[in-house]
């Protein structure tokens, strides 16, 4: 007789394992980008950014109640290249992710008047748009990622800080402090994505350096 909970683990376990056997190397992740990027928009791409997913060690369910946490940044990542397209305000943006639906895969939108709406994983780019708070130039870009969607690495927080980081470039204008980008990034999850979230995926994504734990106090998003 086959044990039920003993048949539901292994389910469960061969999910995973084939959701790993899925998960493409971050180099073929940047080679996609630049590559779609060519064929779609005819144009080398001009600036780059990434940022990684996450695990967290100690401390779930913490940081929204202002404890301390302890997570460590993944080789896994999410990857946004592209470059000004003359444009003012117009915003011509492609996802490579497999999770995505076709037909959902590009949009345009207009940087000066932001607004979420469909397709949803656009949301995640606008919020943080619209919380930088600066004039952004029209610009292409394509995004691609190997952090699986829905695993709990926090592919949500890596999309928010490859985004923040690439409009510093675009824009030639940085935020003041990793815990003014974590908290802008975090914003944008609340009114773009309406997750109630806290500050650790954040602050992880834009903090975290290889073969190192960061231990967060999200009292006040001090970090060592």
């Amino acid at each position: 007789m086959v044990d039920a909970a003993n048949d539901v683990g292994s389910s469960t376990d061969t999910e995973d394992i084939e959701m790993l056997s899925r998960v493409i190397s971050f180099d073929e992740v940047v080679k996609t980008s630049i590559e779609t990027f060519r064929n779609t928009f005819g144009a080398e791409p001009e600036l780059a950014a990434c940022a990684p997913g996450r695990v967290n060690l100690i401390g779930e369910h913490i940081d929204y109640n202002d404890g301390f946490v302890l997570p460590m940044a993944l080789q896994l990542g999410t990857v946004i290249v592209g470059r000004r397209n003359g444009t003012d305000s117009t915003c011509d943006v492609v996802t490579c992710s497999d999770s995505i639906q076709e037909g959902t895969k590009r949009a345009q939108f207009d940087s000066s008047t932001i607004a979420k709406g469909s397709p949803k994983w656009l949301n995640y780019v606008k919020g943080v748009m619209f919380h930088f708070r600066q004039p952004v130039p029209g610009f292409d870009a394509v995004i691609h990622t190997n952090v699986p969607v829905g695993s709990g690495l926090s592919s949500s927080a890596a999309l928010e800080v490859a985004t923040l980081t690439f409009l510093e470039q675009l824009t030639g204008k940085p935020v003041p402090s990793m815990a003014d980008g974590a908290k802008m990034c975090q914003r944008a999850e609340h009114t773009f994505a309406n997750v109630p979230c806290g500050i650790m995926d954040q602050l992880i994504a834009l903090g975290g350096r290889a073969d190192h734990a960061l231990l967060i106090d999200c009292r006040n998003a001090g970090i060592q």
